[in-house]
């Protein structure tokens, strides 16, 4: 199964990098989450945590989001 995060009203690039900066490193991986939410304006993956801890991150910096657990 596979999650996926996209922007509820889109969201500020410059923001976006600073949370990557501080966070990318925290959980393996996760840094192609942050590169592609700034690239596409979404991202997904199979694994439900990293989903989540991104949006978790995303979630502190007041950004809203729209979490979907696609079949």
């Amino acid at each position: 199964m596979k999650y996926r995060i996209l922007f509820k009203d889109g969201a500020d690039l410059e923001i976006l990098r600073k949370t990557k900066d501080k966070h990318d490193k925290d959980i393996e991986g996760i840094e192609e989450l942050y590169d592609s939410l700034i690239e596409n304006a979404s991202c997904e993956s199979e694994i439900a945590s990293k989903i989540y801890y991104v949006a978790y991150t995303l979630a502190l910096e007041n950004i809203e989001l729209i979490l979907i657990r696609m079949g």
